[in-house]
């Protein structure tokens, strides 16, 4: 179960705003019956519910209610918030068979005229007092405990975590579930992994040796964003490198990077490419670019040194 927030209140000139705050968990069929049942025989108390009723039917809807403003906190099971076909969250526009049973409008054009519950008459008739519910409904974004501050309408909360820049990232080390920001990775490779990542400055060229047996190795910015230098084995060609940055959402900063190496007869390799932004590394490799370093330019099988510089864009 979830809780959802309605806002109850508009305010008008000369009008005092009422608040009205429900814990979750106190809505109650049989307790409201019980109410209305009495204020039957109160008179007082009926002409209260009565006139507070009426208040409610002329307030203007609004958004989320906060935690000084006017509203009521409901429990609301999330699954009669979605659609009972694909399981994505409703909205508008939405349409209804003649029993009532809705689907999302996508679905609702695949149906062939039967609805897919109670096989009645399928219609175009929307449902518009859903529809104005559903959007209503203001929540909270699932990385809220990360820091994410937005309150966004129900239907558009998948859109919005999938760019939420405080969403978590996962760990790449193997077979670890931890999931974290870029400011506390420095210290759960540490405390975790006993590993310390290379730390760099952006657009500053530095050195490092990277062994051939490795799958990766940790690179950490100033800014404590966390970077991946991939070598994948290809065998008998040599190794394929690249730079992969690991981070939760879509960030207006964009990466590139530059490797380098050179052969002990001078010969070199280079790449200039943009950085790919990952949630999780999950062994696949980046195929649109990379820099495939032949055997032979290891000074020793297991080792390659590399030049690499991250540039912040």
């Amino acid at each position: 179960m979830a809780k959802f927030s309605f806002e109850e209140g508009g305010e008008g000139s000369g009008v005092r705003k009422r608040r009205r705050i429900v814990a979750a968990g106190e809505i109650d069929p049989t307790r409201a019956e019980k109410r209305f049942e009495e204020s039957e025989v109160e008179d007082d108390e009926g002409e209260e519910a009565i006139e507070e009723e009426e208040e409610e039917e002329e307030e203007e809807e609004g958004a989320i209610a906060t935690e000084n403003g006017d509203g009521i906190r409901v429990r609301v099971d999330p699954d009669l918030l979605d659609c009972s076909i694909c399981f994505e969250p409703l909205r508008p526009p939405l349409y209804q068979c003649q029993n009532g049973h809705v689907a999302c409008s996508s679905c609702w054009s695949q149906l062939c005229n039967k609805c897919h519950i109670c096989s009645r008459e399928v219609s175009r008739s929307r449902n518009v007092f859903l529809e104005k519910i559903i959007e209503s409904i203001k929540v909270s974004c699932s990385y809220a405990k990360w820091g994410c501050p937005e309150n966004i309408s129900y239907p558009k909360r998948p859109a919005h975590e999938e760019k939420c820049i405080f969403a978590p990232s996962e760990c790449p080390f193997p077979g670890c579930s931890y999931k974290g920001f870029n400011r506390c990775w420095s210290g759960h490779f540490v405390s975790s992994h006993k590993l310390f990542p290379k730390k760099f400055k952006y657009d500053h060229l530095f050195k490092m040796s990277l062994p051939t047996t490795e799958q990766f190795v940790y690179l950490l910015g100033p800014d404590s964003q966390l970077f991946l230098l991939l070598n994948k084995n290809v065998e008998p060609t040599g190794y394929a490198l690249s730079i992969v940055c690991i981070r939760g959402g879509v960030m207006k900063c964009k990466f590139s990077y530059e490797l380098a190496v050179t052969a002990s007869n001078g010969s070199s390799l280079q790449l200039k490419a943009s950085v790919m932004d990952i949630r999780e590394w999950n062994g696949i490799y980046p195929t649109d670019a990379f820099l495939l370093v032949p055997s032979e330019f290891a000074p020793s099988a297991s080792e390659i040194e590399v030049e690499v510089s991250v540039c912040k864009l």
